[in-house]
């Protein structure tokens, strides 16, 4: 009985000390809580963490959260022995390896905060005195020099400045993994960087091609333009469709295409530095592509001008035969046409097939039309033919 009753009482000491244990525990991780937070206020936590361009709703919710995680770490450390009071060891254990685990990771989690923070600070000063400098040597001038219309955000100092605080930010987080020990993350990571890294001459050189190329482009399209204005090709338009096309001004229009095909040609010189063979071959296939579209242009002036030009003579000799002008003029464009997909490479079996029978088709049509039309013709000249022979043989 005596036993019982110290059992009893035994337990409800366990009891008694579990809670006080518990009270004890929520009362330390409350006040952990209460002290992180005055003491971050305390550092001007917020207003560090505002330099380095956090928001606001941002900062604040970093320190509720920072107070909630050292209130959550110090529960767990009163827990296990709130565990181990109440008979539940096998519970306790695993709780325990993981806040030891943990307790483990504060340094490493501290040392990771701090280069987080380090670097976020550093980039912030880094990318405020590129994008200064970069005004100051009115990088953005060039801009628009090569014709580049730009807002404030999308300027080439803005830009620049950007990318430079995006890299250096990318190295600070990986730092920070690699503190962490996180190889699975760390290790590819790190091969990102040094590929990026490798590649930054390339991209360097790329742009200042492309740049280049902007500029020449614009200059030749405005000597272009000048040139074939004093020339008089604005009136090439007229003199190809045989009317007024003051829409249409051909200097322009040549010297667009001109300054679009100096672009293109220094992009695609511009893509192949970068040494990816996918856009390599893209913009080989592009430039390889140009000289037939430039063919087809030709074709098609050509076109223009002698389905013009046969209308006119067709007008001036027979002005009734508008069914011959229509036709001769669509002729013209038909071949054309043809001639087109054929320099173009599309389906060539296809439209040579399909020409070959447009083409017999007519010869068709136009012997059957001819025999139809001259069969009266015939008939005359050969019953005259007989009646020579005739009198010949009388004789």
């Amino acid at each position: 009985m005596s036993e019982f009753i110290y059992s009893i009482f035994y337990k409800i000491s366990d009891v008694i000390v579990t809670v006080l244990l518990l009270i004890l525990a929520f009362f330390v991780a409350w006040l952990v809580k209460r002290l992180l937070i005055k003491l971050l206020k305390a550092v001007k936590a917020e207003t560090l963490l505002s330099k380095l361009g956090i928001k606001e709703s941002v900062i604040k919710t970093s320190v509720q959260f920072a107070g909630k995680l050292a209130y959550l770490i110090t529960f767990l450390l009163f827990l296990p022995g709130v565990l181990d009071r109440l008979g539940m060891s096998s519970v306790s254990h695993p709780i325990t390896g993981l806040v030891n685990t943990f307790i483990a990771l504060i340094p490493k989690l501290v040392a990771s905060g701090i280069i987080i923070a380090i670097g976020f600070f550093i980039a912030s000063i880094i990318r405020d005195l590129l994008t200064t400098v970069l005004k100051a040597i009115k990088a953005d001038e060039l801009q628009e020099k090569a014709g580049i219309s730009a807002s404030e955000n999308t300027s080439f100092s803005h830009i620049i400045a950007n990318m430079i605080y995006a890299l250096i930010i990318l190295i600070v987080m990986i730092s920070a993994i690699d503190q962490l020990g996180i190889t699975t993350i760390s290790n590819p990571a790190n091969m990102v960087v040094t590929a990026i890294f490798n590649m930054i001459p390339n991209v360097l050189a790329s742009i200042i091609i492309i740049t280049v190329g902007m500029f020449i482009a614009k200059l030749v399209a405005t000597l272009l333009e000048s040139l074939l204005a004093g020339i008089g090709a604005d009136a090439l338009m007229e003199k190809i469709t045989g009317k007024s096309c003051e829409k249409i001004v051909v200097s322009k229009l040549l010297a667009g295409i001109g300054n679009g095909l100096i672009v293109l040609i220094f992009l695609v010189q511009g893509i192949n530095v970068l040494q990816l063979p996918v856009f390599t071959e893209i913009g080989a296939a592009i430039i390889g592509y140009i000289p037939k579209v430039i063919s087809v242009i030709i074709i098609l002036a050509i076109a223009v001008f002698s389905a013009n030009t046969f209308e006119t003579f067709l007008i001036q000799k027979y002005p009734s035969a508008k069914a011959s002008q229509i036709g001769a003029k669509a002729a013209v464009y038909a071949l054309a046409f043809f001639l087109c997909l054929s320099q173009l490479e599309i389906a060539p079996v296809i439209v040579e097939t399909t020409f070959i029978l447009i083409v017999a088709a007519l010869a068709v049509a136009f012997a059957i039309a001819f025999g139809i039309g001259g069969r009266n013709f015939a008939a005359n000249t050969l019953e005259k033919l007989e009646k020579k022979l005739e009198n010949k043989e009388e004789k």
